[in-house]
């Protein structure tokens, strides 16, 4: 996801409460970035999905940063935490094995400190020259898989459509991100409301929205992430479901 304000400092302690055994996945999860947040009650059905770190990449160099504001949810809420791969344009990164390894190291952090879930999410949009290095970190991730740990990686709504490259098998999840799409954006949404599912079957199960903006028809997807531009706010939520634009029908399959 292109967002601003990465994450300057140590990781605030607040996770405490393990997974519920049998616990339902909600069907909405908030993206929260790296700013102060209060929730004391959520929506039935509805967690959140937090940044949990920053890797920065730049040439061959890799810089990890914890998340700096502390963020309080309320407990039996279902929590994931977000990795977040951001890339420098004035210095290329090759994603060597130094740098899967940092990857891999926040990514596996985020599993043991920061997880009531079960799940983590990877935020990587890795350009086409750093695909096979992509590859290669979902490879190193595998005996985490093994372990119990389910992965989800967001994706450009491209990958899910026109340039499938995203190998479904070694990951538990694929948020295709449906929102600031750029040149491709009106194909796209054209051939979302045309089919109602991203032609790549892996990329179904779940969708990225933005809070606010008109969102795409969509059908079977069982699990949304919200990201919210500013702050959220309880009168946000009822928004979510009775606003004109939230075209997506979850009970409806292609």
């Amino acid at each position: 996801m292109r967002f601003r304000g990465a994450a300057l400092s140590v990781l605030a302690v607040f996770l405490a409460l393990p997974a519920q055994e049998g616990q339902v996945q909600p069907q909405t999860l908030l993206w929260i970035w790296d700013r102060p947040q209060l929730f004391s009650t959520l929506p039935e059905a509805t967690g959140v999905a937090y940044l949990h770190a920053t890797v920065q990449l730049s040439g061959e160099r890799s810089r990890t940063t914890w998340r700096q504001w502390p963020l309080r949810i309320a407990p039996g809420a279902t929590v994931v935490p977000v990795v977040h791969v951001t890339l420098d344009n004035l210095a290329p990164s090759p994603v060597d094995d130094a740098q899967q390894a940092a990857i891999a190291a926040a990514i596996e952090h985020a599993a043991k400190q920061g997880n009531r879930s079960g799940w983590v999410q990877l935020d990587f949009e890795a350009r086409r020259s750093q695909r096979e290095a992509y590859v290669a970190l979902l490879k190193r991730l595998q005996p985490l898989r093994e372990g119990g740990v389910r992965l989800s990686a967001t994706a450009l709504a491209s990958w899910c459509m026109s340039d499938p490259w995203l190998p479904a098998g070694l990951l538990d999840e694929i948020v295709p991100m449906y929102f600031r799409m750029g040149a491709e954006g009106a194909r796209i949404r054209q051939r979302l409301d045309a089919t109602g599912a991203a032609t790549v079957p892996a990329c179904r199960d779940a969708a990225g929205l933005m809070f606010g903006e008109n969102w795409p028809a969509l059908g079977g997807v069982k699990r949304r992430y919200v990201f919210h531009a500013g702050a959220w706010k309880n009168e946000d939520f009822e928004r979510i479901d009775s606003s004109s634009n939230n075209n997506i029908d979850i009970n409806r399959h292609p």
